[in-house]
């Protein structure tokens, strides 16, 4: 049956609606193995290119699930993916496949199974997967739940369907551990309440600030030793830190060299020869351009600048290029071109930007100089380069080719309302005065065909890296990593410290070289690692295990947290003798007038989820405003600046009938974000509790 074999043939498509690396994982799941249910996992490739908690990854296996992802990224661009995107898609597959392996372990651990009749109730129940069902859609996309069951029959199919029963009992084993572990996460009505107040609820609050910046200044409290002491052992919190490590490097540059440019001008000029001298200029572009082809008309200002001059006074049948542009080089061929319905200008421009005060009429007389002398017959790019105030000044002011729409409406109207040639202006909008010079209007269109050619180092430029990157390695191996930079007159950088699975300052995302800080000692050196358009070679230059730092470490930390408290204790003090001067008075703010070192004031209505005017973002005084009875004066409340006294002037009640509406929603959504923090948390906690060894170093540069 045709549609059962588009199944077999086409599994990779078929399972589309799934995340891209967890397809990758179920086809390696019943393709290779994975979970070494045959065996066939650690017996395969001697070469391991890692190891999680005992199970070896060989490189055949990874290289294999790369190429897969590789060649799947190609079918979604058009284009071989470049030495960036590799790296990531390696990142990718390896995270993917450690992952893999701690759910298998853990599905194994739990004792999860799956029954061939829970498979069956799957397959044959009233609604199967999509991934199936999409393969049984006619063209008005109705299910064909006869011609399902028919395929299901035909014995020609047995094969296929023991595949796609397998992918199946992989997504319900996963599915039943994920059942397992959200099945104790829930979520509280007094949570749902608070989410809702906190969109809802409206207060309005008098308050009196105690703040120690005003009050208690630091000569005023005097911290001991002991002080100090207990300020370390009550906030260890404070001072807790993770695994990090800290890094030396020396980069080697990848990018392109003059060479790699002449070498693709070169190519590109050879392929014109041979498009002039008779071969068909699209099958050219068909085979060598790095970028799929378009039967579009592009419009004025779709091409882009450099492009659109490149081919201004083309007509059809004219090849023109190489043309250098911000996405590498390129040959054109016009194959047609029209007059559409939209028309576009080309403006160039003058901005001049008001100053502020009385000098802004400065501006505007330096603005109506500079039109002066560009009707004059001043050269108007010069006069742009010289003297506008915009981006574009580079550029001789030259803003291309913009339709309707494109500038703000001031522009627009002067541009559009000139003829090419005419200087208009000044003209002020909101960024200033411009002068303006129409270059053109057209409402042309055209079609072409388009030889692409990144320009990126060559094979030559990076063996070159490699190799000065080995030769400085092996140095530094015999003499030193600072004084083999120095011989070869390396410029020496260190990263900050940075955590196992954290960004890593001045490298980026990098899991090649975060594998080899977090499996190396003190001082130990790393093989050539590729990095974004360049090479390095890392020294551990810092460790640090999980633990309390030292208190001569965090001694000023401790130090402003001590006179913090003290200086707490002062204001709370305060704001105590302040309630009790009260004596039943309501009237805080009164009250407070009698010194002038007190804050009072009264916020206006704000939301929870708002920051109170004078107040800022303080949970604690969000706190108390909500649970605080109207009228009642509050004890002290410890703030971030120091302690508040309050009083709720009103607070609005809790729609019952819009929370009864809006109640499930916001169950529902409280409910996922704890579920995905929790699974979050239990996966990284599967990970830090594994014994993962890391060997890609050893395969890839």
């Amino acid at each position: 049956m045709p549609l059962m074999s588009s199944i077999r043939k086409n599994l990779a498509t078929m399972f589309a609606v799934l995340a891209f690396l967890f397809i990758l994982m179920i086809v390696f799941e019943w393709g290779m193995d994975l979970s070494g249910r045959s065996g066939g996992f650690a017996g395969g490739d001697p070469d391991a290119i890692g190891e999680v908690n005992g199970q070896t990854i060989s490189y055949k296996q990874f290289s294999e699930l790369v190429r897969r992802a590789a060649e799947s990224q190609k079918s979604q661009t058009g284009q071989d993916p470049d030495e960036e995107t590799e790296r990531m898609i390696r990142s990718q597959v390896w995270n993917q496949m450690v992952e893999d392996i701690l759910v298998q372990d853990e599905i194994k651990r739990l004792g999860i199974t799956v029954t061939d009749q829970e498979i069956r109730d799957v397959v044959q129940g009233p609604n199967p997967p999509e991934f199936l069902t999409s393969q049984f859609r006619d063209s008005t996309g109705t299910f064909r739940r006869d011609a399902y069951l028919q395929a299901m029959m035909n014995p020609q199919n047995k094969d296929a369907w023991l595949q796609v029963e397998e992918i199946i009992r992989e997504q319900q084993k996963r599915s039943k551990l994920q059942s397992l572990l959200l099945a104790s996460v829930g979520v509280a009505e007094s949570d749902v309440l608070r989410r809702f107040m906190d969109r809802t609820a409206a207060m309005d609050v008098e308050y009196v600030l105690f703040d120690f910046n005003r009050l208690v200044p630091d000569t005023a409290v005097t911290v001991t030793d002991d002080d100090l002491e207990a300020a370390y052992r009550s906030n260890p919190e404070d001072f807790k830190t993770r695994v990090t490590r800290r890094l030396k490097y020396v980069s080697f540059n990848l990018q392109a060299t003059a060479m790699d440019t002449a070498q693709v001008l070169e190519e590109l000029g050879r392929l014109r020869e041979q498009a002039v001298g008779g071969t068909e200029f699209t099958e050219l572009a068909g085979t060598y351009s790095e970028r799929p082809q378009s039967d579009a008309f592009f419009k004025r200002g779709e091409l882009g600048r450099v492009k659109e001059k490149a081919i201004a006074g083309a007509r059809k049948g004219d090849i023109v290029g190489p043309v250098a542009d911000v996405d590498g080089m390129h040959l054109i061929k016009l194959l047609d071109e029209r007059q559409g319905t939209q028309e576009f200008v080309n403006a160039a421009h003058i901005l001049i930007r008001p100053l502020p005060g009385p000098d802004s009429v400065k501006a505007l007389a330096k603005a109506r100089d500079l039109a002066r002398q560009a009707r004059g017959g001043a050269d108007f790019a010069k006069l742009a380069r010289e003297n506008s105030e915009d981006g574009s000044a580079a550029e001789g002011g030259e803003l291309g080719y913009t339709g309707r729409g494109g500038w703000v409406k001031p522009f627009e109207d002067a541009a559009f309302g000139a003829r090419p040639g005419q200087i208009v202006g000044p003209i002020r909008s909101q960024f200033g005065w411009h002068v303006i010079k129409v270059l053109g209007r057209d409402k042309r269109e055209v079609q072409i065909s388009i030889i692409s050619m990144q320009v990126k180092a060559s094979a030559r430029t990076v063996e070159d890296a490699f190799r000065n990157a080995d030769d400085f390695a092996y140095l530094a191996d015999k003499e030193g990593f600072e004084k083999a930079a120095e011989i070869g007159g390396y410029v020496v950088q260190e990263t900050p410290e940075f955590t196992k699975d954290g960004f890593i300052p001045g490298i980026g995302a990098n899991d090649m070289v975060a594998s080899f800080a977090f499996k190396s000692d003190m001082d130990d050196l790393s093989r050539a690692i590729t990095l974004s358009n360049a090479v390095g070679v890392f020294k551990v230059s810092g460790v640090r295990e999980e633990g309390v730092r030292p208190m001569e470490e965090v001694l000023p930390q401790v130090r402003s947290i001590a006179y913090r408290e003290k200086r707490l204790a002062r204001t709370k003090a305060m704001a105590e003798a302040f309630v009790q001067g009260l004596q039943g008075s309501t009237d805080i703010i009164a009250a407070a007038q009698m010194d002038r070192n007190l804050f009072a004031a009264r916020t206006g209505p704000f939301k929870p989820t708002d920051m109170p005017s004078g107040v800022g973002r303080d949970p604690r005084f969000i706190g108390m405003a909500l649970a605080l009875p109207i009228g009642s004066v509050s004890s002290p409340v410890e703030g971030q600046r120091g302690h508040f006294v309050m009083k709720v002037v009103s607070r609005s009640q809790v729609d019952t009938a819009a929370y009864a509406v809006e109640r499930a929603s916001l169950q529902s959504q409280l409910l996922q974000e704890k579920q995905n923090r929790f699974l979050s948390e239990w996966q990284r906690s599967l990970r830090e509790n594994a014994t993962i060894e890391d060997n890609r170093d050893r395969f890839y540069r």
